[in-house]
């Protein structure tokens, strides 16, 4: 893998020697994976699960046992496009384990007359079925599972931003993945996704097909003394001297979200050569804050009086008070607990 001049990535995963920290969760998520159970990854946004994702399916890939294969469906409509999305993606993977996949596709996907091309950007290889009714979606997928079954090695699927398919017209996407998830013996899954609330009670509701499938996996935030050697240790092995009084602000200001702990270290990183001053650090945040400020504006015309209120005493909380406490809502003249939870819901979501 290519490393990068800074190493602090926000966008992609970049390798273990640019992950922070996340020992026991990477240890728990192999752990559940290599013992047959699929797993539900969940936490607030940008906090770091696809970047943990992509870490664990590196390390099973390294083993001989595993094949690995990690997608995103936030883009997909439908049913349609999740079968072409997944089925593009798991037979990219085991094209480069077997070149002789390409010879099943006939055998499998005949019926649904598979179109495949390059991608232009990837070079790999793009896999389309004509698929018109509810049925040819659960056939396709059962002839993905086929080829999957027939693997010698263990399958592990992550798919990100999974409540997308709540938004699908066809809600039977989910029965047919509980199906695979009890009864293909090298198959396992890894759901992940960005709305918590909804991706929690697709597993967790008895009133959902996917009712207790997965384990349960919360994700929080990292270790403060973990987050801060990483810091400390990736400025140093760039030859950037930066005080320890500076890496105490970076993480209070950003909370030890990793999202804007990454961001505000990838901007300090790229304007210091040698020592980290405190006035560096104070106009970054001064320049993302500006940069930001139309979204911020947008916010306040979005959210209710109220609302906006909420969101400002929580901006303002420095230490970590629980938002519905009796002390916090007199702190900041919220009103009514009820109202305050309503507020906060709306803002969850």
């Amino acid at each position: 893998m290519q490393k990068s001049k800074n190493p602090f990535p926000v966008v992609s995963y970049l390798g273990p020697e640019y992950f922070c920290d996340r020992k026991e969760e990477t240890k728990t998520m192999i752990e559940a994976l290599t013992a047959g159970r699929s797993i539900c990854l969940y936490s607030i946004r940008r906090l770091g699960k696809t970047g943990l994702i992509q870490h664990v399916l590196g390390k099973l890939a390294r083993k001989r046992r595993y094949i690995a294969v990690y997608i995103d469906i936030y883009d997909t409509l439908d049913e349609k496009d999740f079968v072409n999305r997944i089925c593009s993606a798991v037979l990219a993977m085991l094209e480069k384990k077997n070149d002789n996949y390409l010879k099943s596709l006939s055998r499998f996907f005949g019926k649904f007359r598979p179109k495949i091309s390059l991608d232009p950007v990837t070079g790999q290889p793009s896999f389309e079925l004509d698929i018109r009714t509810e049925q040819e979606v659960r056939l396709s997928l059962d002839s993905l599972v086929a080829i999957i079954s027939e693997q010698k090695k263990n399958v592990i699927i992550a798919l990100d931003e999974f409540q997308q398919i709540n938004h699908y017209q066809r809600k039977t996407l989910s029965a047919t993945l509980r199906k695979y998830i009890q009864n293909v013996q090298n198959l396992h899954f890894i759901f992940s996704g960005s709305q918590r609330q909804m991706l929690v009670e697709m597993f967790t509701s008895p009133k959902q097909a996917l009712f207790r499938t997965t384990q349960m996996m919360p994700l929080d935030k990292i270790n403060e003394k973990e987050y801060y050697e990483y810091i400390r240790f990736h400025f140093r092995q760039g030859l950037r001297n930066i005080p320890d009084s500076i890496i105490d602000e970076i993480l209070s200001w950003t909370r030890i979200h990793t999202y804007y702990t990454q961001y505000l270290c990838h901007r300090l990183y790229e304007k210091t050569s040698k020592s980290v001053r405190e006035e560096d650090l104070e106009n970054i945040k001064n320049q993302i804050i500006k940069e930001n400020e139309p979204m911020f504006q947008n916010y306040r015309r979005l959210l209710s009086p109220q609302q906006w209120k909420l969101l400002r005493a929580i901006g303002q909380e420095r230490k970590g008070q629980e938002p519905t406490s009796k002390s916090f809502i007199q702190k900041y003249e919220l009103g009514s607990h009820s109202t305050v939870r309503l507020s906060l819901k709306y803002l969850e979501e």
